[in-house]
């Protein structure tokens, strides 16, 4: 699997602002962006052997507001509910060859 984590700078949290998050996925190359700085980039030498680069076909745009797991954690007696996820816009842009 091709992924890419970030965080902001001094600590700040994600939720405290909008921000601009972008991927340049083209033939062999994936690019992530947060605020118009590039911050990962993978291509298909960076997985480990034996694994197969599946992102060379075509894939859906999925915005979700997930609880729990890996990243950030499951909720404990802390977390705030409900939550929200606030998109201003998506932009999906087709670079002809």
């Amino acid at each position: 699997m091709a992924g890419a984590s970030s965080k902001l700078p001094g600590g700040a949290r994600f939720a405290g602002d909008y921000h601009v998050y972008a991927i340049e996925w083209e033939k062999g190359v994936i690019r992530w962006y947060l605020d118009g700085k590039l911050y990962q980039t993978r291509k298909p030498s960076d997985l480990p052997s034996g694994t197969k680069w599946v992102y060379d076909r075509p894939f859906f745009l999925l915005l979700n507001l997930a609880v729990g797991g890996e990243w950030p954690g499951n909720p404990d007696d802390t977390t705030l509910f409900p939550q929200t996820m606030q998109v201003d816009y998506v932009r999906v842009y087709d670079r002809q060859s």
